[in-house]
């Protein structure tokens, strides 16, 4: 079974947290505060981390940005703030989703499940040499090497730009992306227009993969951009 690491300087919610994961039979390692938590992380590697921002000594978005450097491992964040930066800096460091307090633990179990379902449900196949040359996802395939996408097994046709923000969400499943970011990753050095062309593209995407019947969708997270998830 999975092992979620939980962080939470207020104990009734730590207690609260682990008591409901661990009835869904899932491995819990609860901790009330940061120290040392990076490099128990990096030894454990531990398959979810559920982490509190506010805690005294090192806060949670410190952390984060810390075990960023060296795993992808679903990183879920939890504020008792209702700050609005503190979700659009946590997205923008690497978190995978943010919960404020007060919530139920039924809800952040559930999305618990979503994430690591995400991680089984995402392969990159192996190609002859070594690299990885595909990426599969539900019913959607993506040819690296022959830069081509079927859905269901039947190839679908997209514009050189779509193709390349299809591949990188694809590649960062349930990772949030500002539309900066998008530009530098999908236009590089040639982009000298405004950040809302993105939505333009982002639409032209939904659409194909709508009409494709493809399994992969693409959010829209207001106020800061956009990510990649599988559908249902």
């Amino acid at each position: 079974m999975a092992h979620i690491f939980v962080v939470d300087d207020d104990a009734n919610i730590l207690q609260l947290i682990t008591e409901y994961l661990r009835k869904d039979d899932f491995t819990v390692s609860a901790f009330s505060d940061g120290i040392d938590l990076v490099e128990k992380v990096r030894a454990d590697k531990p398959d979810c981390l559920i982490l509190d921002i506010m805690m005294p000594g090192v806060n949670g978005l410190t952390l984060l940005t810390a075990i960023r450097t060296f795993t992808e491992m679903p990183i879920i964040m939890i504020s008792a703030r209702g700050e609005e930066m503190d979700r659009i800096i946590g997205l923008e460091l690497g978190c995978n989703d943010f919960l404020r307090k007060p919530f139920h633990p039924r809800e952040l179990v559930g999305r618990v499940k979503g994430m690591l379902r995400l991680v089984q449900t995402y392969r990159s196949p192996e190609g002859q040499d070594g690299d990885k040359s595909g990426i599969s996802i539900g019913n959607i395939t993506l040819n690296e090497e022959f830069r081509l996408v079927q859905v269901g097994g039947r190839e679908v046709s997209f514009t050189s730009r779509e193709y390349e923000l299809l591949v990188f969400l694809a590649k960062h499943l349930e990772r949030p992306f500002s539309r900066e970011q998008l530009i530098q990753q999908v236009w590089k050095y040639d982009f000298m227009g405004e950040p809302r062309v993105v939505d333009d593209l982002v639409k032209r995407l939904r659409k194909k993969l709508g009409e494709s019947g493809a399994g992969l969708q693409i959010e829209t997270l207001w106020g800061f951009g956009y990510k990649a998830t599988v559908k249902g």
